[in-house]
């Protein structure tokens, strides 16, 4: 994903300089000058007891000896001032959040309410301190590698052609593929590390390697370091971090093989020129064709002469088998060897960055050698988007799509979180989101939090809450709902101004933070061996797993999965039942006997005792009410009321709605003494408008340019929902009804019948229950 935030540092460091004067008669030139030197901060608190840090206790996080869940919001953190911060983090509160994956990384100094980059990224952070949430430390691998870094390794005999390389502006840091074996840039990375987790907060007083206010660290986000070196993007390094490159697979080649007899005979021959003792084997075969005056040392004589006689181009259907798998075992190795570097240099740093979880990386969902350097990481993470467009005019719900009308799934095509739970170890979603424009989007909440109950996962954060709005405005959150219509700015992942969503996700929130609903019981393990984590056909994405990877998804959603990579062993092994993709799939799919995907039916239920929720289209389900046995709640009376303009109204024949009602204490809604409920339907921005003929592509709105004539404005329009909901245990509850800016609209006693009639005449957000 592309990420908002800002990510700027700017140094403000306090420069002292002084002249000794020996006498009248020395020249100035001769004036010893003592270098600039920075005033740090220091911590002024100590760090607190083991238990005050989120740990890993039992394959999950645990918090004072507690299993604790977290719902994060991902966004343009800090705000412009203090004031913004603290309204920020009061929203996000209230929203249900209860962390922040946070993208700031300062390592300058501060004077503490100066209003600089660093003080606001700070205070931001005591504010969550304050109010009980937690940071995901996501920004500590940037930083710039420059030529005067080249010192930063003793090697003189390299040090002139790696300051040619890097260029005298440098190169940055993040998403550099040659810092995996260039250990230049890799130990200015590390020093980038020590430095961020040495910044002092003033706020807290923590340096930010000790604050308990993180409860996870990242080592880089979005990496994706395989596919990038299958697909051959280090042949458009400059040539001294190819050569290295080279000069290493040829090393290790040495290594494993020792002579030119042994490694021929492995892989059936080798090319004309190729040489152990000459370092000539080029660095073949990749996902994509190989250019042999890439793939080879060309610093070397002897190299440069044997691709005289070689091909231009080489593919894999060009070299044996056990050949393309030494090119994955290679890059495997180097890749984790240097991600272990890294994380004991940070886990060195503080109490925080030892105690809390560190993730290697994040995503990419479908390929397994990124699985399996997660695997060797604290944590597992990865990531997950959807749209709800449909791109077939024969489709009934088009141009929109629900996802509950089809067997469950939160991809486009390959799977990227419904397999990879490790176990034993933590499972967090990094990033997850829904496209707007999107009729059906109010399920979403509901199938994230669903799935995060069958496989038991530890994190969901959402991406994105977008720029933090100016405090001093009295209704911040009313504004137009940001849609993505054409290029590559994926502005529809915004959700700050959507009531709908926000609404669902709240009470989503309570639900998964919370544990209401029971994880499958006995997950399939899907086990993959060494031919599997070699194979040369996954250097493309898409061709991991083979035959097996299309059972992932239908597995998951009835049985729960685990899945594990295990290079000792040759082959693979499923233990448990499985099912394939769309044989004999059942409807309702029931992983457990509290979530219910009635995909026949378009909709998904909740029933267990701290939550009662449905969502999908109500008119479908035969049935003029719904009762949970589990709580004894019933909705009935259920209507949706369009606005005048809505472009896409919400039908008699759909009753699209989520319903949420979910305890907040933790306790049975039976016995609860604090609940939410949510009732929600869709909305549009005013005068939002398509052109169908130029919806013709799938998988993303980018792709259908003009589609959009007009993304809308204010104000948004909302498709309110009324119902009766009728819970007897409810009775004699104090309820609040509260609009989009969480001001109450309306009061009252639950009578003695237990009955709350919503109504669809009032702009109602959410209702707050109380005894």
């Amino acid at each position: 994903m592309i990420h908002f935030a800002s990510k700027k540092s700017f140094n403000r460091t306090a420069v002292v300089l002084s002249l000794w004067l020996c006498s009248a008669t020395v020249s100035l030139s001769a004036l010893p000058i003592r270098p600039a030197v920075a005033q740090r901060n220091t911590a002024t608190v100590a760090p607190p007891a083991d238990t005050q840090y989120v740990t890993v206790d039992k394959g999950h996080l645990s918090l004072d000896g507690k299993r604790v869940r977290y719902w994060g919001a991902i966004g343009g953190f800090p705000g412009g001032t203090a004031a913004d911060n603290e309204a920020v983090v009061r929203r996000l509160k209230a929203m249900g959040f209860n962390m922040v994956r946070y993208w700031q990384s300062p390592t300058q100094d501060y004077t503490k309410g100066d209003n600089s980059e660093a003080d606001r990224a700070d205070h931001f952070l005591w504010c969550l301190q304050q109010n009980g949430m937690k940071a995901w430390g996501a920004g500590i691998n940037g930083g710039q590698v420059l030529p005067v870094d080249a010192d930063i390794v003793k090697d003189p005999a390299t040090a002139t052609a790696w300051k040619e390389a890097v260029g005298e502006k440098g190169m940055p840091i993040r998403d550099n593929i040659a810092r995996i074996w260039d250990a230049r840039i890799e130990s200015v990375g590390i020093r980038h590390m020590k430095e961020v987790g040495s910044h002092v907060n003033l706020y807290t007083g923590h340096r930010w390697a000790d604050d308990p206010v993180f409860a996870v660290w990242e080592l880089s986000n979005e990496e994706w370091w395989f596919g990038k070196m299958a697909r051959g993007e280090w042949q458009n390094l400059p040539p001294f971090f190819r050569n290295r490159l080279i000069e290493r697979w040829n090393t290790w080649l040495v290594s494993r093989y020792g002579t030119d007899a042994k490694v021929a005979a492995a892989w059936n021959g080798l090319l004309p020129g190729e040489s152990l003792k000459q370092g000539t084997i080029i660095f073949a075969p990749m996902g994509e064709p190989t250019r042999s005056d890439a793939a080879l040392n060309d610093a070397n004589p002897l190299a440069r002469q044997a691709i005289q006689g070689l091909s231009q181009k080489y593919t894999r259907d060009d070299f044996a088998r056990a050949r393309g798998e030494d090119v994955v075992a290679f890059l495997l190795e180097i890749w984790v060897a240097h991600k272990k570097r890294e994380a004991a240099a940070v886990k060195a740093l503080g109490k925080s960055t030892r105690l809390s979880p560190l993730v290697w990386d994040t995503g990419i969902g479908y390929e397994i050698q990124s699985q399996y350097l997660h695997q060797q990481a604290d944590a597992v993470a990865h990531d997950t988007y959807v749209t709800g467009f449909h791109h077939d005019p024969t489709h009934k719900r088009y141009p929109w799509f629900s996802g509950l009308e089809e067997q469950p799934r939160l991809c486009w095509d390959k799977p990227w979180v419904e397999q990879n739970r490790v176990e034993g170890k933590p499972y967090f979603v990094y990033e997850t989101q829904i496209e707007q424009p999107a009729k059906y989007r109010a399920e979403y909440p509901m199938r994230i939090a669903a799935l995060g109950a069958i496989q038991d996962w530890d994190i969901v954060c959402w991406h994105y809450f977008g720029s933090v709005p100016d405090s001093t405005k009295p209704k911040p959150y009313e504004k137009t709902m940001d849609y993505t219509s054409a290029g590559g700015h994926p502005q529809g992942y915004h959700y700050q101004f959507d009531e709908v969503q926000m609404a669902a996700m709240r009470t989503a929130a309570a639900v998964f933070t919370q544990g209401f609903l029971k994880p499958a019981p006995t997950p399939t393990t899907f086990v993959f061996g060494r031919k599997s984590l070699m194979d040369p056909a996954s250097m493309n994405y898409g061709k991991s797993y083979g035959e097996l990877g299309a059972q992932f998804m239908p597995t998951t959603y009835r049985y729960g999965m685990r899945l594990r990579i295990d290079p000792l062993r040759e082959d693979d092994e499923v233990i448990g039942p499985t099912y394939k993709s769309r044989v004999y799939e059942p409807s309702p799919i029931m992983p457990t006997e509290e979530i219910a995907y009635d995909w026949h039916k378009g909709n998904l239920r909740f029933d267990a005792p701290g939550v009662a929720m449905f969502t999908g289209f109500f008119a479908q389900i035969g049935s003029p009410q719904i009762h949970f046995s589990k709580t004894g709640v019933t909705l009935k009376d259920v209507e949706v009321k369009n606005p005048p303009q809505t472009p896409y109204p919400v039908t008699t024949d759909e009753k699209y709605i989520e319903f949420g009602l979910a305890s907040l204490d933790g306790k049975p809604l039976q016995e609860t003494r604090h609940a939410i409920l949510s009732l929600v339907s869709t909305s549009f921005n005013s005068g939002f408008q398509l052109d169908l003929k130029k919806l013709t592509q799938e998988f993303g709105w980018f792709l259908n340019t003009g589609a959009t004539i007009s993304t809308g404005t204010t104000p948004v329009l909302v498709s309110r929902v009324g119902a009766t909901l009728a819970a007897p245990a409810l009775a004699g509850m104090r309820y609040r009804l509260l609009d989009w800016s969480m001001a109450p609209i309306g009061t009252g006693t639950i009578p003695p019948s237990g009955q709350l009639r919503i109504s669809s005449e009032e702009p109602v957000f959410l209702v707050e229950l109380q005894r």
